[in-house]
């Protein structure tokens, strides 16, 4: 068993939502600000506990984190010194790091923030993998598989004036509050080929992520065209659907097809969660759409 003085706490607002963290770490902490700096609290609802533990040395492991879950426990494995166990109907997370993964970026990305939204996406909210703009304060999600042009469609309705919500990450809230999506609209990413339809993008930083995938991680707060939002109200989703030949096309789409897309790309919790994400994930959307590129 880990013995450890946890003396360094901290409380955050991961999409509004409260987060205690327990640490022997400054570097955990820090990690936490990084994500989720300028985020305050929005809605009442009892605090996520979530206790790290540094000990050890090593070096980052050079996969991701094998991700298992069984009712309301998940583990995220990434070696035997990196490591999160998540009791998710209680709100509880625990994770053990090396300082060399406390510092990276792994461990924001891939162990920090998964178990936080995870257990988000148990008790409150129904996490999509969809972008979010809005126009005239009425949001439209942008779904699509990995590559399908949410992002890049994200940044050019931003650039003719639309409100950024996110560009691949969406939570909608359930009930009472209606379609409420919450986004993070503090960053956008982008792939390499996005120069062609964005010249101006060349003066932009390239950043090389691990495990070789090359994108362009954007600051919005330096884009001077940018309109941001954190929620809104949304009635519209639009798939896209990416391909090689034949004009564009607008098409509307049956709630079933939808469903059927919403389900294959989202976390799959046993009953009632799944019931509660099934009704949240699209009987609230009125106008459902495929957009053919």
């Amino acid at each position: 068993m880990l013995r450890a003085k946890l003396d360094q706490r901290a409380e955050f607002y991961p999409l509004g939502f409260p987060l205690q963290i327990a640490t022997n770490s400054s570097a955990v902490l820090r990690a936490a600000e990084e994500s989720w700096r300028g985020w305050t609290p929005a809605f009442d609802r009892p605090p996520l506990e979530m206790r790290v533990i540094v000990h050890l040395d090593g070096p980052v492991p050079p996969h991701e984190p094998v991700y298992r879950a069984q009712r309301n426990l998940l583990t995220l494995i990434g070696d035997n010194a990196n490591f999160g166990i998540c009791d998710l109907e209680r709100g509880y997370c625990f994770a053990c790091v090396t300082p060399a993964v406390a510092s990276d970026f792994y461990f924001r990305n891939h162990l920090l923030e998964t178990m936080t939204y995870l257990a988000l996406d148990y008790l409150h909210i129904t996490i999509l993998h969809a972008g979010c703009v809005a126009r005239n304060g009425r949001g439209v999600l942008l779904c699509g598989d990995a590559g399908a042009g949410k992002s890049c469609l994200a940044y050019a309705c931003m650039k003719r004036g639309w409100t950024l919500l996110s560009d691949d990450f969406s939570a909608i809230l359930r009930k009472p509050q209606g379609r409420m999506v919450i986004g993070k609209p503090e960053r956008i990413r982008l792939r390499p080929d996005a120069f062609r339809l964005f010249p101006e993008l060349a003066a932009a930083h390239s950043q090389v992520t691990q495990y070789g995938k090359h994108m362009f991680d954007l600051r919005t707060s330096e884009l001077p065209e940018a309109h941001t939002a954190r929620c809104c109200q949304a009635d519209t989703v639009v798939f896209l659907d990416r391909r090689d030949t034949g004009d564009a096309e607008l098409l509307p789409m049956g709630a079933e097809e939808a469903l059927a897309q919403f389900e294959f790309d989202r976390a799959y919790w046993d009953l009632p969660v799944f019931d509660q994400h099934r009704f949240d994930d699209i009987s609230r959307y009125a106008f459902l759409f495929k957009f053919k590129l």
